[in-house]
């Protein structure tokens, strides 16, 4: 998780995600079993709008895993940090949505309070984790707070980032060693260069 900045909302979703989210909880509630689908602003559904700038606040990385490019065999989607099925209220809210890969989306309607943000104003990668490259696995850094180890710790099990990912990782690190000539912005694990 490498930490971005997050402008202000779009004027459409800043107008509407309170209404929207109303109608989005009142369907929930009248229909345990409705599937959530995204509002339409001018002929255009939201989350099709909202990509482009969410992909922008993270280069086109995944919020979560860091993955790079987030294209097939995943496919670009936007995660609500907290589920829209338990907390429709905020399904459009800006802060709640982020860019991410398939992988990450698995968490699906898993939510734990302590779980961190990659753009929360205290966020900062070194403060909570380590990245094991030999491995290919993010750890939980062991010089942080106990309250800081658990909330890395929830994220890991949370988004599975050391259940589907470490492949990827070690692939790119492989790619990355076998192709220095390779831009490190086409790279998909830019904490291993800062590291």
């Amino acid at each position: 998780m490498r930490r971005f900045f997050r402008g202000p909302a779009p004027e459409f979703l800043a107008l509407n995600w309170e209404s929207w989210g109303r109608d989005w909880e009142a369907r929930r509630n009248s229909n345990p079993a409705a599937q959530f689908s995204w509002r339409t602003v001018e002929g255009e559904r939201v989350n099709q709008k909202l990509l482009p700038q969410l992909k922008a606040l993270t280069q086109d990385h995944c919020s979560f895993c860091d993955n790079y490019p987030v294209s097939p065999p995943s496919i670009d989607t936007i995660e609500h940090f907290r589920p829209k099925s338990k907390y429709p209220r905020v399904s459009y809210l800006w802060t709640n949505l982020y860019f991410c890969c398939m992988a990450c989306q698995q968490k699906a309607d898993e939510f734990d309070e302590a779980a961190l943000q990659p753009d929360a104003e205290s966020y900062d990668f070194d403060r909570y984790f380590r990245w094991d490259f030999t491995k290919g696995t993010l750890k939980v850094n062991e010089r942080a707070t106990q309250e800081d180890q658990r909330r890395a710790q929830v994220t890991i099990q949370l988004y599975r980032l050391n259940e589907r990912h470490p492949s990827l990782r070690i692939r790119a690190q492989r790619f990355r060693a076998c192709s220095p000539e390779m831009s490190s912005d086409d790279f998909a694990y830019r904490h291993f260069l800062a590291s």
